[in-house]
């Protein structure tokens, strides 16, 4: 027997419903916990809002490197990126600050974290006030490795896009760009903003990465340093409620047919 219109109609509601529940926060941001303290003894952890475990971050300075605000990662908050990630909201991020003619290395160890094609890594404002010198290092680096520590292609990674944290934190002056043939961090395209860089998305990270390190070697300028900001995101997997209520209009659907 044919579904009436109006059994029709109730079922195509419900479908509807249940695609905006299952897309309406596409991306889960990692909250983000530390102790606080700046320089080598900082400690911070990336978590799970999903069950997927943790990511933990140290920091390693030459002497005198670690900016007054590094491992503050108050001073990211609010943060928030609507266009490339609709329906997240406020997220929580962590800051980095190196102190200029010093250097550091920042490293997320993922060995406790499930990582797939859709773990998303994000970088935010980092300086545009000072360029390597001729036959220099990089100001900063990415690095991917596996269990083994050996160094990864970072060839593979998507980049989602670029993205201005929202007001009140500062919008870029030039969009954040990543060399993926060496993971070199630079700033390109001129933007509106006052600031160093926008934020910059990437997924697809290399299959069997273990430990992101991020080097930063930075030429003379202040005493200050310069603060960047790093986040983690994931997709979530369906909820036990949202798939049964799908299955509960599969068969709704499939009574109305007959």
């Amino acid at each position: 027997m044919n579904a009436t219109p109006t059994r029709t109609f109730a079922v195509l509601l419900a479908l509807v419903g249940v695609s905006q529940c299952v897309q309406a926060a596409p991306y889960d941001f990692l909250t983000v916990t530390g102790n606080g303290i700046p320089g080598n003894a900082a400690f911070s952890q990336f978590t799970s809002p999903n069950g997927n475990g943790f990511i933990t971050v140290r920091h390693s300075f030459s002497p005198g490197g670690a900016g007054a605000s590094d491992n503050n990662n108050l001073l990211l908050n609010p943060s928030e990126f609507p266009t490339l990630f609709p329906g997240s909201g406020i997220v929580e991020g962590h800051l980095a600050q190196t102190v200029y003619n010093h250097t550091s290395t920042v490293t997320f160890d993922l060995s406790n974290y499930a990582v797939n094609d859709k773990t998303v890594f994000g970088i935010w404002n980092i300086t545009d006030e000072v360029t390597p010198p001729p036959g220099g290092p990089p100001v900063y680096r990415v690095e991917m490795l596996d269990s083994s520590n050996t160094p990864m292609s970072l060839t593979g990674l998507n980049l989602i896009g670029n993205e201005d944290n929202q007001p009140p934190q500062v919008a870029g002056e030039h969009e954040l760009v990543m060399d993926l043939s060496n993971g070199n961090l630079s700033f390109g395209t001129p933007l509106t903003g006052t600031t160093h860089t926008d934020a910059a998305f990437w997924d697809n990270l290399p299959t069997g990465v273990q430990t992101i390190v991020v080097h930063g070697n930075l030429p003379p300028l202040n005493t200050v340093g310069d603060g960047v900001g790093y986040y983690f995101a994931e997709v979530p997997e369906p909820s036990s409620a949202v798939i049964a209520l799908l299955g509960s209009v599969c068969c709704v659907a499939m009574r109305a047919r007959r």
